[in-house]
């Protein structure tokens, strides 16, 4: 299983390619909330809302349980007492690839400072 991030959606969505159409005809694909709340609010109309909503319906759909929120904000602070600063977003989604043991897909560099201080963190990349 592969866990995308927002910005793998809209660069398929801008410009499809085959390399990004075959990983997700032939892998399983996660989405959370996150990635979800981040393409609908990029929306500009209700329209294009109800297209997000049932182009995602076909993912799998990863739920952050109370339990969660605190080894997130465990993570979160781990790598802050070693002075990484990114999106609070990143560190959500690292934290639920890691549980879930799936690599995540992204093309978001901070993702790569995150691996090298959380080996367990998997990113998945296209050839």
């Amino acid at each position: 299983m592969i866990l995308v991030d927002t910005n793998i959606i809209i660069d398929f969505w801008k410009q499809p390619s085959e390399k990004y159409k075959k990983v997700f005809m032939n892998e399983d694909i996660a989405i959370c909330g996150i990635v979800i709340a981040e393409l609908i609010h990029g929306a500009k109309t209700e329209k294009e809302i109800k297209k997000i909503i049932e182009a995602l319906d076909c993912f799998t759909f990863l739920n952050i349980s109370e339990k969660d929120w605190f080894e997130i904000g465990k993570l979160l602070n781990k790598l802050k007492n070693k002075g990484l600063n990114f999106p609070f977003q990143d560190g959500v989604l690292s934290y639920l690839a890691i549980k879930n043991n799936f690599a995540i897909w992204t093309n978001d560099k901070h993702f790569d400072l995150i691996q090298k201080n959380i080996q367990k963190l998997k990113i998945y990349k296209i050839d």
